[in-house]
């Protein structure tokens, strides 16, 4: 029985793998056509006849009825299903998943005489919750048990890269460009363990992107011209026959391309009578590369973001670590060298893209134990808990412990337990060491150097005889460096009442993680208004405002659910708790009663007619903020608005295209987001941040003028830290910032005002042009003369005096605290 798990699998959106661990490396496992990979296509000719990898890819395409890929991308959505029309089933992404895994695990057995009973399971790290609670589902579906790991790609590729052989000052960045997402890490090593600095990534971003670019701007309009089809386009559900051997056409000459000038493509293609016509069309590197560029674009922005976050540049990275078979292309390749278009970091592409996240996966397997149940002691045996790390960084004073069972009580202070690696380099003999009253032991081994050690674990009675003992062994293997903890790749938080996303658990924070903030209701819930709700939102995401983020759940609860009214202004306390990746939990505090969370780890399938009312709706306003933007002269922004108008001419054709294709409208929906948060960035730092520090210079000036005329140090110190603070505010954009900072300028100007006699003065002069509507008038315009005279003579107590007249001369709709009046100064 293995001790550790030792298998790892890359469950991936084209194609999947397998590997073992071996010698303190990896090998990948191939399957029964002799692939080092297997396509993660399911066929289903009929009912009970299942076909997964190469044959089943080749069936996508003339039979799109019965076979299915790339269904990765809709894992962990609700009500997504694919049907198989002749076996009459549907099934949804985790059961398709489930069988590409079990079809890898029959692979294991055929070669290694049984299958793994568990497995480390990669997933990008741009994969959301929901997306990876699915991947372990789909591990439970193919019989792998509850316990399997799930293990980020860019760990997984930078263990196989064999990084841990570098120094400690090393640092790399994994480029990870899928089939289906991408990944960007910055990674380092410290004290021996390997550990991710920074994450960037996107869980629509892919080699299939480029793929259907080839097919909608070439091959599609090429073809329809050629063969004469109507209304030839992608949402034409009539042409899904066509468009998927396009599509597999694009692929194959994509991966030719990356050996070759030129591709010629050959594609059976049904007309409009249905005949089948050949359909030819050469392919250029050059033609592919243009097209491919603003998904390379993207990808090496979201490098960018993560070296910026991580206060890194391209100079401090060591090696760019390619995986992915996208990252064959010459182009992009070309393009990441250039140190001004790209990110100028030598290439490392020693390893095989298409493997090396499964050989990764399994280094890792081979650091994690096994899950094991303890059998049941037979009468005159003895069982034993082993606690000890089967990886160590050190190759003396290595702690083992464990805790020591039996049928019926014993008196365990006779027994010793030793451990022995005859083996090692050099041979190791423990000491005898004494169990404590509990039957637990500890001691300290020395292993064997760049190598795994395995001891025999004898156990002794009082009388020197040896006992039967299981398990008896275990294996400890020296590594150079620990494998990288899991992370919490996207921020989790709720969404305020003020549109603002409250964080409570920030991404990189280290699993298991728990941590909790306090918020307040901006409601009451009493007994005599049982309808009222308090909802809060649970987020994930980064973005500053709660709608540019997804929504995972929620909270609601009424008067009734409480046992005391709640008042406005209460405190609500919400917890996160999130164990291992793929799992979370949410605790609603408040009141002294606790609601637990429903965190949806399931995501819902955007509707189509969803997707063209918001595309609509932002290009509305990305009209309207192009004009205010045109107004306040931002040149920057301009120049981001005309890059995102492109992005919306794109986004258009993709909407068009998820009528009929799922993946897509995920993929829409994402975009719809980030471009929502662009407009808002955008209006933030051209719009809104300018305008408010141009209102907070003004009431600066008004400040400055006042103390020329008055007013102490305190004051002027005062007014130099709120200028500070504004000029911070201003580079971050942060809008609220400068609103509350503005609200103290004018407060302090009242304040001075208030300290010359100039809020008095102020005040005096609204209220003389309302003596029109005093009564009785006369007295009115006698009052104004009088005050106009203190004015004059700075007779600060008479301008009091008349003020208090004139107020009281005012019709009461007038008077402060009545419904038109508007505050002055702060005073009303």
């Amino acid at each position: 029985m293995r001790e550790t798990i030792d298998f790892g699998i890359d469950l991936g959106t084209t194609n999947s793998a397998v590997a073992v661990a071996e010698d303190g490396g990896s090998r990948i496992i191939k399957n029964n056509d002799g692939w080092d990979y297997t396509p993660s296509a399911v066929w289903m000719p009929r009912e009970g006849m299942t076909h997964v990898g190469y044959r089943a890819r080749q069936r996508v395409e003339a039979d799109p009825d019965d076979a299915h890929a790339e269904f990765k991308s809709q894992m962990g959505v609700t009500g997504a299903e694919f049907g198989f029309r002749r076996a009459g089933v549907s099934l949804t992404p985790e059961q398709l998943s489930a069988e590409v895994l079990k079809s890898l695990c029959q692979d294991v057995a055929h070669e290694l005489g049984e299958p793994p009973a568990v497995a480390v399971i990669t997933v990008p790290a741009a994969f959301a919750l929901n997306q990876s609670n699915a991947t372990g589902k789909a591990a439970v579906l193919a019989g792998l048990g509850e316990d399997c790991p799930l293990l980020h790609e860019p760990n997984a590729a930078a263990l196989a890269y064999g990084v841990d052989n570098a120094t400690d000052s090393a640092h790399w960045m994994v480029f990870d460009l899928g089939g289906g997402t991408f990944d960007a890490a910055v990674m380092s090593k410290r004290d021996g363990e390997l550990q991710l600095l920074q994450h960037a990534g996107d869980a629509h971003l892919g080699g299939k992107n480029i793929d259907w670019a080839v097919v909608d701007e070439l091959l599609a309009p090429a073809a329809g011209q050629d063969l004469g089809l109507r209304d030839f386009v992608r949402g034409n559900a009539r042409w899904r026959t066509n468009f998927a051997k396009l599509k597999a056409a694009a692929e194959t000459a994509k991966i030719e391309l990356s050996r070759a000038g030129s591709a010629e493509l050959f594609v059976d293609l049904r007309d409009d009578n249905g005949d089948e016509q050949v359909f030819s069309y050469t392919l250029t590197r050059g033609a592919l590369d243009d097209l491919a560029l603003p998904f390379y674009t993207r990808a090496i922005d979201l490098c960018r973001k993560a070296l910026a976050d991580s206060s890194m540049r391209p100079d401090h990275i060591d090696r760019l670590l390619l995986v992915g078979g996208a990252t064959l292309a010459p182009g992009l390749r070309d393009l990441l060298v250039d140190p001004r278009e790209g990110l100028g970091i030598p290439l490392d592409h020693s390893q095989d893209p298409s493997t090396v996240v499964a050989r990764g996966a399994a280094i890792y397997a081979g650091t994690v134990r096994a899950p094991a149940t303890r059998p049941r002691p037979r009468a005159g045996e003895f069982t034993a808990d082993l606690h000890y790390e089967p990886q160590s960084l050190d190759t003396t004073q290595v702690p083992v412990a464990g805790t020591l069972h039996s049928t019926g009580r014993v008196d365990w202070t006779g027994y010793t337990v030793s451990l022995h690696n005859p083996d090692g380099t050099p041979a190791f003999h423990g000491p005898q060491v004494a169990l404590n009253a509990n039957g637990a032991f500890y001691t300290t081994v020395t292993i064997t150097r760049d190598a795994r050690s395995r001891f025999t674990v004898e156990l002794t009675d009082a009388s020197g005889v040896r006992q039967k003992l299981t398990p008896d062994t275990l294996s400890i293997t020296h590594t150079n460096t620990l494998a990288p903890g899991p992370v919490l790749t996207h921020s989790l938080g709720i969404g305020k009442y003020d549109g603002t996303f409250g964080r409570i658990l920030n991404r990189g924070a280290a699993l298991p993680v728990q941590d909790s903030d306090t918020f307040r209701t901006t409601i009451a819930l009493t007994r005599d208004n049982p309808d009222a709700v308090i909802r809060i939102p649970l987020l994930e995401g980064e973005e500053d405002e709660a709608k540019n983020n997804k929504e995972v759940g929620e909270v609601t609860f009424r008067r009734s659910d409480l046992r005391y009214d709640l008042p406005e202004g209460s405190e609500v306390e919400v917890t996160y708790e999130v164990r291992k990746i793929g799992q979370a939990r949410a605790i609603v505090e408040t009141m002294g009663v606790e609601f637990e969370a429903e965190v949806r780890l399931e995501g819902a399938q955007p509707e189509h007619a969803e997707l063209v009312a918001a595309l609509r709706a932002l290009e509305r306003r990305a009209a309207e903020l192009t004009e205010r933007v045109r107004e306040s002269r931002a040149t920057d922004a301009q120049a981001v608005l005309r890059k995102l108008s492109d992005d919306l001419a794109r986004l258009r054709t993709k909407i068009d295209h998820a009528a009929t294709d799922m993946s897509a409208g995920l993929e829409c929906a994402q975009r719809l987001r980030d471009l929502q948060a662009q407009l808002d960035r955008i209006e933030r730092e051209a719009v809104e941040a300018p305008r408010l520090m141009l209102e907070f210079g003004d009431a600066v000036k008004k400040c400055e003028g006042l103390l020329r005329r008055g007013g102490g140090t305190a004051e002027r110190q005062e007014l130099e830290r709120l200028r500070g603070l504004a000029n911070q505010a201003m580079r971050n954009a942060d809008i609220a910032e400068l609103e509350r900072l503005l609200k103290q300028a004018w407060e302090l100007s009242a304040e001075l005002k208030r300290a010359t006699g100039e809020l008095e003065y102020d005040l005096f002069k609204q209220l003389s042009r309302m003596g029109h509507v005093m009564t009785p008038r006369a007295e009115a315009q006698a009052a104004i003369a009088q005050g106009r005279r203190a004015v004059a003579a700075r007779d600060r107590d008479t301008l009091l005096d008349v003020i208090q007249q004139l107020i009281e001369m005012l019709p009461p709709d007038l008077k402060p605290g009545g419904p038109t009046v508007e505050q002055n100064g702060g005073v009303w």
